[in-house]
Parts: C-alpha cells; structure tokens; sequence
C-alpha cells in the first residue's frame, strides 16, 4: 500500500485537534421564504435549545449559531462548506443529498409535521392554477402559459413539477421563456397565481397546507394524484409522488459524540415545546 505522507498526517491532526477545541458551531439552515423568516422560526430550536441542551452541558460550553444559507450567491452552503464556516445544515431533501454525496457529510435528524392532524415524515409536489380560470383544467392546457417554479435543488417546488410536466411534453429548459422562476419565495409565487401574474405555480403540498389552509378552495390542483403514506392517506387532498422532508446534515469534521447528543437533544422535543411551536414541528 502507498505511504501516507508525513505532511497529510500532520494535517489531519491539526483538523481534527482543531475541531476538538472549538467554541462555536455554525448551523445553516434553508426553508422556503426569506432569511428573515428562517431565522425567526429555527433560531429558537437551533440557537435557544441546542445551546441550553446540548452547548452548557460541555466543559468547556459551546455555541450554536444560526445563518442562513442559499437564499442568494453570497450565502451558497457549497461555498460555506469548501470554505470550513459550516458545522451543519439543515435544508430540503435534495440538497442534503448533494451534500452527503459531495462532502461526505451524514443526516443525524430528519424534520416530521403534521398536517391536519396527520403526522407526516414527507412532502408533495402539486402543481396548480386559480380555480376560477377555467381554462385551465388540465396539464395539457399549460401549453404556452406562465409557470412558476422554486428552488431547483427542491424536489417539491421544482423537480416533480419539471418531472410531470415534462411527460406532457412541457419541459422547462427547452421552453424557457413560459416559466418565471421564484427560487425559495414559495409565498410571492403563490400570491401572483392567485392575482392572475402567472397561471400556475409548481409548490410543496405540505407548505401549501401549512401556510394557505384557507385559501386552498382558491386552487386547482392539476392532474392531481392521491397518495398514501405510511399506510395514510396523504394529508394534503392531491399531491404527486412523495418525498422526505428536511434534515439535518453535519460535517465529518464534528466530534461523533456532538453529533450524537445533538440528534438526542432534538429527539427530545415534544410538540409543545416553544422552539417546536415556532419552527411548526408538531
């Protein structure tokens, strides 16, 4: 076998020493919406609680911190890991997988709601028009019109609506100029497909539920599908194929006893905790 040079041991023993004597981790986090609202929801959970669970019960104590990532260029999470200022990530399906695959990382928490009193584990992907425009009833009818969609590394808010269109023979690369992207501003896309701004929106089922309940008999949901999870039927009434929800990715850097009383802190929390009720994890 090849020799390990003296130069790569001595610096994976300055890593690892390193990370030993670190005071302050560093957790990203994506949801749909702005910085500003992630931040107000997962401070709480990620900040509050994993400080006084996890931080102050270390000698000597540590810090959780909270920053957004991926809401623009400057905040790109692949950037932050390359640059070593990630500790963790908490995000949608797609990209932890990226990130495992890409960086070796590994998920210790995986996200679980409920929806309409259902407990869920997953998302849907729907895509939808104003109900009352009614030329519009079937995927077929899409041809041509203005179609918005999310963040391309999120399966719900874009790589099944680009998967369900694309059997129909609309495809959102090759027809470019019919689709008006909205990155992670689920809300904004949802107010222009109520206003009329675009004629239909490719979202999460599961944030549709959670944020616009009330307004869900203003949709139509095309195409729809009715799937069971767990043996349930899906919360959200029509939904294409489901996903796994968020999780909670950490670098191969952090000490495995971190990671370890990090994923039992957050299997602690009860549904009526106040990090839970902020974050809407019931």
């Amino acid at each position: 076998a090849p020799a390990l040079s003296l130069s790569r041991v001595i610096t994976a023993l300055a890593i690892c020493s390193c990370h030993a004597q670190k005071r302050n981790y560093t957790i990203g986090a994506w949801i749909p919406g702005t910085p500003e609202t992630m931040l107000s929801s997962l401070r709480p959970l990620f900040e509050e609680f994993l400080n006084q669970e996890v931080g102050e019960t270390q000698t000597p104590s540590i810090r959780f911190q909270l920053v957004p990532v991926d809401y623009s260029a400057n905040t790109s999470s692949h950037s932050l890991i390359s640059q070593g200022n990630l500790d963790f990530l908490y995000t949608v399906a797609g990209k932890v997988s990226c990130t495992i695959v890409e960086n070796g990382w590994a998920v210790i928490s995986t996200r679980r709601v409920r929806i309409n009193g259902l407990e869920s584990g997953a998302d849907g992907s729907v895509v939808y028009a104003l109900k009352s425009n009614m030329e519009i009833q079937n995927v077929s009818d899409l041809e041509g019109r203005r179609i918005g969609v999310g963040y391309i590394l999120d399966a719900t808010s874009y790589q099944l609506g680009y998967q369900l269109l694309a059997e129909n023979m609309i495809h959102i690369l090759e027809d470019a100029e019919q689709f008006v992207l909205y990155g992670t501003d689920f809300e904004r896309q949802f107010q222009d497909v109520l206003s009329g701004r675009i004629d239909a929106g490719v979202a999460s089922s599961t944030w549709l539920a959670e944020m616009h309940a009330g307004e869900l008999d203003r949709i139509r949901v095309i195409q729809p599908l009715e799937p069971w999870y767990e043996g349930e039927p899906f919360p959200f009434p029509t939904s294409t194929p489901l996903v796994p929800q968020s999780g909670l990715a950490v670098s191969p850097l952090i000490p495995w006893q971190l990671k370890h009383e990090v994923a039992r802190a957050l299997q602690r929390v009860t549904a009526d905790h106040p990090a839970a009720v902020a974050a809407k994890i019931e």
